[in-house]
């Protein structure tokens, strides 16, 4: 005879292992490669240990870029400047618009930079 009890559900649990949480933050942003010309972009995601950015060029892992972050103008703070490295990247899909996706982590941000990029994270999360 079976038991009257419902079936015990299976499905699959995806743990973040991150160490800073995930902030939606899309937002323009200026890079440049090797005090090269200034392109622009935009972020999308933020973390206090890298950031989320979409741009039309087609850069290679490993490349260093000099990122300065522009908040809202409603927003009283400067902008945010940090030397990054790109870790990861992909092609956006059509839907998305042309151009790339890539995750950049922090290699040089100085303490008043990650003050105000806290502050910004804080300040559009409200």
């Amino acid at each position: 005879m079976k038991s009257m009890e419902p079936e015990s559900r299976r499905g699959i649990v995806i743990v973040e292992s991150r160490k800073f949480p995930r902030e939606h933050l899309q937002i323009p942003l200026i890079y440049s490669i090797k005090d090269d010309h200034d392109y622009i972009g935009h972020t999308e995601e933020a973390i206090e240990g890298g950031i989320l950015i979409y741009v039309k060029d087609d850069l290679d892992v490993g490349t260093n870029l000099d990122i300065e972050i522009l908040p809202p103008e409603y927003c009283p703070l400067k902008s945010i400047k940090a030397t990054t490295q790109i870790v990861w990247t992909q092609l956006r899909g059509a839907h998305d618009g042309d151009g790339y996706e890539y995750g950049l982590k922090f290699i040089g941000i100085d303490n008043n930079n990650i003050s105000k990029l806290k502050k910004l994270l804080k300040h559009l999360d409200q």
